[in-house]
C-alpha cells in the first residue's frame, strides 16, 4: 500500500519560495557565454583538462544534472550511467559495480573490486564504503576501461573519480530540503568561502531517511530503505605564496536495509527440460512446506504475502536484514606551485570504517531451527557479523606547467589497509557436535586481510608534431599481501575471549608475506582532425592483486592466494566540439580481455536456505562494445544529453563452471544421474567433476557473462524559459532510460533473466535568476512502469509441495524493488544567501 505524506511540509515550502523570491529583486545571470555548452574539465589525468582534450572514453555528471535529478547515492549514479550496472548483494557490503559489464562479485574481503571509487584523489579501501549518501559533490567522471597506470591496481576495469565542491569567492551559505510521498525526506546545509588573504573553508552537514518500499507484516515497519548523516569540511590555508594547505575531515553514518527480499512467485514444475514438456504451474500456499518440514506450512511461514503477486511488498521478519556503518577519516594535501609553474603535491589520508551486518537467513519470523534432540524448531536462523576497516595512503605528485608541447607528471604511492572481519551464521551450541553440516550451516570465525601497496608511476604527453600528441604512461607496482583466519561451528561464542578455534589446518589457517610485482601502462596517439575535432586510440593494461577465498567455506585446498588478474584494452574514439560549441560527441569502440578474473560464486542446496560461495578464478572472459555520449544546444535556452553503451561480455574460456538447479532433470534406474549421465536436480550440461562424483561443473567457454544489459541508454533534456510580470523564471526538463534483458547469474541459469525496461522521470519549477531559490517537482517513473530488476534475488528456495524432504520442489522466486520500481513525487527546495 503506498503512503502519502501531510502537504503542510510541501505547501509550506511553496509559500516560502514564492514570497522570498517576489521579496527579492532580480541580479545579473550568469556569466556563463550564452548560446554555448558549458565547459567540462576533468581530471582523469591527474591534472585538470578540458574533457574534449584527453584521449579516453570518460562521461561525466556535472552538478547541474547531480541536483537536477537528486542524486544521493552512488546506485541513483549508476542508474544515469549507461556504462555503469549494479550487482546488489544480499546486504549494501556485498554490492557491486560493473563498468563495461566487468565487476567484482564478492562476500568476503579478501577480493578487490574491479573498479576503484576515488573521492578528491583518495581511493576508497573497499568498493562497498561507497554505497552511502553523496555529499555536497560537484562532479562525476566515469573514467572507462583500465585506470590502474594512474589510479592503481583496483582500477582493473575501470574508476569512479568523485570531486567534491571547491571553495571559492566569498562566503556562500545553501540549504536544502527534499521531500516524497513515499516518506522519503533529505535536508542539508553548507556554507563556504573564503575568510581572507589566508584562509578560506567550506562546511557541509547533511540527513536523509528512506524508510523503504517492503512493508514487513511481522512489525508494521517499512524496510528495504537507506538514510544517513553526513559531515564534512574543507579546511584552506594559505602560509604562504604559492603553497596551499587543505585539511578535510569527514564523518558519515549509513543505515541501510536493503537486501530485504519479497517473494513474488511460487511456481511448481513438472515434466522434463530434456524431453522439452516442462509445464510450470502457479500454486499458493496451502499444501507447501518449508523444507518439506509438516510443522512449517507456508500458510504460517508467508501468513498474509500473495506469493504469485510479482509486485509484492510484503514480508515476513522477525531479525534485522541491512549495514549499519559510521565511516570517518581524514585528508591532507599539500600543494606548492613552483617558480617553473610547475605543481609539487603531498596528498595523505587516514580513515576508519565499522560496519555490522545483519540477515534474516530463513526469510520468515517464525522459528525454524529444532534445538539438538528435539523435533519442534524454536530457534530462528540468523547471520551477523562486524566489518572493521582500516586505511591509511600517502601519494607524492609532481605535475608539469599545462604549457608547451611536452607535458609530464610523476609520483609515488604508499598505502596499508587491514579489514578484520567476524561472521556467525545459524545455531549450534555444545554440548552437541557442531560442524558444517549441522542444520542451518552453522559457522563463526574471525579473519583479517591485509595489503600493503609501493608504487612508481608517470605519465607523459608529447605533441611530436603539429596536431598529433603521444602520451604514455607506466606503474610500477609491489604489494605484499596476507591473511589470518580461524573458525568454529559454536554460534554462541559471541566475542573472541569465548572463541575457542577448531584444530590448525582444519578450521585455522594463515598466509602471510606474499610479495606480488606488477607493470601496467597506457599508451595512446591522437590527431587534432580540426580545432574541434580529434580522433584517437588507446590501449592500456590493468592489475588487481592476489585474492583470498575467506569466507565460511575457506578449506585447506583453498587456503593459498588466488592468481592476480590482468586485463588488456583496446580502444578507438572520437570527440567533437561542434556548431560554435553547441554540440558536443564522443564515440568510442572498445575491446577488453580479463585473465584469470577472481569472481565469488554464491549458490544454495535443496532444503538448506543457507547461500554458500566459492571463490573462482576464471581463466579468460571479455567485453567489447560501442558508446556515444552526445551533448547538445538546441535553443538558447533548450538543452540535451544522450549516452548509449551497448555492451557485449562473455566468458570466453571457463571448463569448471558452476551449475544451476533443475528439478526436471530427474535421476534414472536408482542412480543419482539423469539419462544423459548429467547430475540429477541440476541443469543437463551438468556433469560430475570425476567419475562417481556428486559435484558437477558445467562448461561455460563462450557463453554469456551475467550482470550487464546488451544495450543501455539515457537521454535527458531541459528547459528554461521567462515568466512574464514575475521575479523568477521556470523549467522543466524530462529524462528517459532504457535497458535490455540481461543474465543475473553466472551460470546461465534461464530463469534467473531480468527483463528490460524504460523509465521516463519529469521535473519542473521555478529559481531565481541569481539562484538563490529554486522551488523542484520531480515526478520519478511518470507511467508508473513495473519491471523486475534481479531476477534470482536470493529468498526462501526451500519450499516442498508436501510434508517431507522427499516432495516435489516448489521453485519460488524473490526480488529487491530499486528506489523507483513504483511511481513517487517529490518536492525540493534550495535557498543561497
Amino acid at each position: 500500500m503506498k503512503k502519502t505524506i501531510n502537504l503542510t511540509p510541501m505547501a509550506s515550502a511553496l509559500a516560502l519560495a514564492v514570497l522570498a523570491m517576489n521579496a527579492q529583486a532580480q541580479q545579473e545571470e550568469s556569466n556563463t557565454k550564452p548560446g554555448t555548452l558549458e565547459t567540462v574539465v576533468v581530471t582523469a589525468n591527474k591534472r585538470v583538462e578540458k574533457l574534449e582534450n584527453v584521449p579516453m572514453a570518460i562521461s561525466v555528471m556535472s552538478e547541474q544534472e547531480i541536483q537536477r535529478t537528486n542524486i544521493r547515492e552512488i546506485e541513483d549514479v549508476v542508474a544515469m550511467m549507461p556504462s555503469l550496472t549494479l550487482n546488489s548483494g544480499t546486504t549494501a557490503a556485498n554490492n557491486a559495480i560493473f563498468m563495461r559489464g566487468i565487476g567484482t562479485v564478492s562476500v568476503g574481503i579478501g577480493v578487490e573490486s574491479d573498479v576503484a571509487v576515488i573521492i578528491d584523489d583518495i581511493p576508497i579501501a573497499t568498493q562497498f564504503q561507497a554505497f552511502k549518501d553523496l555529499a555536497d559533490v560537484a562532479r562525476i567522471e566515469v573514467l572507462k576501461g583500465p585506470q590502474s597506470t594512474l589510479f592503481g591496481k583496483s582500477a582493473v576495469a575501470g574508476a569512479v573519480n568523485i570531486v567534491t565542491k571547491q571553495i571559492s569567492g566569498p562566503m556562500v551559505y545553501r540549504a536544502s530540503t527534499y521531500l516524497t510521498n513515499d516518506q522519503e525526506w533529505r535536508v542539508n546545509a553548507s556554507a563556504g568561502g573564503q575568510l581572507d588573504e589566508h584562509f578560506a573553508m567550506r562546511l557541509y552537514a547533511g540527513k536523509t531517511r528512506m524508510p523503504g518500499n517492503f512493508h514487513n507484516l511481522t512489525d508494521g515497519k517499512d524496510v528495504n530503505g537507506s538514510g544517513g548523516k553526513t559531515f564534512m569540511a574543507k579546511l584552506q590555508w594559505n602560509p604562504i605564496e604559492n603553497v596551499q594547505v587543505d585539511l578535510t575531515p569527514r564523518y558519515n553514518y549509513q543505515d541501510n536495509s536493503r537486501g530485504v527480499t519479497a517473494v513474488n512467485g511460487f511456481v511448481l514444475r513438472t515434466g522434463s527440460a530434456a524431453a522439452g514438456n516442462v509445464v510450470s504451474t502457479p500454486i499458493g500456499l496451502d499444501g507447501v512446506y518449508l523444507n518439506g518440514n509438516p510443522l512449517l506450512p507456508a500458510s504460517t511461514v508467508l501468513k498474509g504475502i500473495n506469493v504469485n503477486d510479482p509486485g509484492n511488498r510484503n514480508v515476513r521478519r522477525d531479525f534485522p536484514t541491512g549495514l549499519i556503518s559510521s565511516d570517518r577519516g581524514v585528508g591532507l594535501k599539500v600543494s606548492w606551485t613552483l617558480p617553473n609553474d610547475a605543481t609539487l603535491m603531498s596528498i595523505t589520508s587516514w580513515s576508519k570504517y565499522l560496519a555490522n551486518d545483519f540477515r534474516d537467513q530463513d526469510f520468515t519470523d517464525v522459528p525454524t531451527i529444532a534445538a539438538a534432540g528435539q523435533t519442534v524448531p524454536t530457534i530462528g536462523n540468523y547471520q551477523f557479523g562486524t566489518y572493521d576497516i582500516r586505511s591509511k595512503t600517502q601519494e607524492i605528485r609532481y605535475v608539469s606547467p599545462d604549457t608547451g608541447t611536452f607535458k609530464y607528471l610523476a609520483g609515488l604511492w604508499a598505502a596499508h589497509n587491514e579489514i578484520y572481519r567476524h561472521f556467525i551464521r545459524g545455531y549450534c551450541v555444545a554440548p552437541t557436535a557442531c560442524n558444517a553440516n549441522s542444520p542451518s550451516s552453522p559457522t563463526n570465525y574471525y579473519t583479517d586481510i591485509y595489503n600493503t601497496n609501493k608504487s612508481i608511476f608517470g605519465q607523459a604527453s608529447w605533441e611530436f608534431m603539429p596536431t598529433w600528441t603521444l602520451t604514455a604512461g607506466m606503474r610500477l607496482n609491489e604489494e605484499i599481501s596476507g591473511y589470518h583466519y580461524k573458525r568454529n561451528y559454536y554460534t554462541d561464542q559471541l566475542d573472541e575471549a569465548s572463541f575457542k578455534p577448531g584444530p590448525v589446518g582444519v578450521d585455522q589457517f594463515q598466509s602471510t608475506g606474499n610479495t606480488d610485482r606488477a607493470t601496467t601502462g597506457k599508451v595512446s596517439i591522437q590527431k587534432q582532425i580540426t580545432p574541434d575535432w580529434m580522433v584517437y586510440t588507446q590501449a592500456s593494461t590493468g592489475y588487481k592483486g592476489e585474492a583470498y577465498d575467506v569466507t565460511s567455506g575457506l578449506k585447506a585446498v583453498a587456503a593459498f592466494p588466488v592468481k592476480p588478474e590482468t586485463s588488456q584494452s583496446f580502444e578507438i574514439g572520437t570527440k567533437a566540439n561542434l556548431f560554435n560549441s553547441r554540440l558536443s560527441v564522443a564515440a568510442t569502440y572498445f575491446n577488453s580481455d580479463f585473465f584469470n578474473y577472481q569472481q565469488n560464486v554464491t549458490y544454495v542446496l535443496p532444503n538448506d536456505p543457507t547461500i554458500y560461495s566459492q571463490l573462482n578464478s576464471i581463466p579468460h572472459i571479455a567485453t567489447h562494445g560501442f558508446e556515444l555520449d552526445v551533448n547538445a544546444l538546441l535553443a538558447r535556452d533548450l538543452t540535451m544529453n544522450a549516452a548509449l553503451a551497448f555492451t557485449l561480455p562473455t566468458i570466453e574460456k571457463w571448463a569448471n563452471g558452476p551449475c544451476y538447479g533443475d528439478s526436471t532433470n530427474v535421476a534414472v534406474n536408482g542412480t543419482k544421474l539423469a539419462a544423459n549421465g548429467s547430475i540429477a536436480g541440476q541443469n543437463s550440461a551438468c556433469f560430475p567433476i570425476a567419475p562417481g562424483s556428486t559435484t558437477g561443473v558445467q562448461n561455460l567457454d563462450n557463453s554469456v557473462f551475467p550482470g550487464t544489459p546488451k544495450i543501455k541508454l539515457n537521454i535527458g533534456a531541459n528547459y528554461e524559459f521567462l515568466i512574464p510580470s514575475m521575479p523568477f523564471k521556470g523549467f522543466v526538463n524530462a529524462n528517459l532510460r532504457y535497458q535490455g534483458e540481461y543474465y543475473t547469474n553466472i551460470n546461465n541459469d534461464p530463469n534467473s533473466k531480468n527483463a528490460g525496461y524504460a523509465i521516463t522521470d519529469l521535473g519542473f519549477g521555478v529559481r531565481a535568476p541569481d539562484d538563490k531559490y529554486k522551488l523542484s517537482f520531480r515526478v520519478n517513473n511518470l507511467f508508473d512502469r513495473f519491471y523486475i530488476p534481479n531476477a534470482n534475488a536470493s529468498g526462501p528456495s526451500s519450499f516442498r509441495a508436501g510434508p517431507t524432504a522427499t516432495s516435489p520442489q516448489v521453485s519460488a522466486s524473490s526480488w529487491v524493488p530499486p528506489r523507483d520500481v513504483f511511481r513517487y513525487f517529490s518536492v525540493k527546495l534550495d535557498v543561497k544567501f
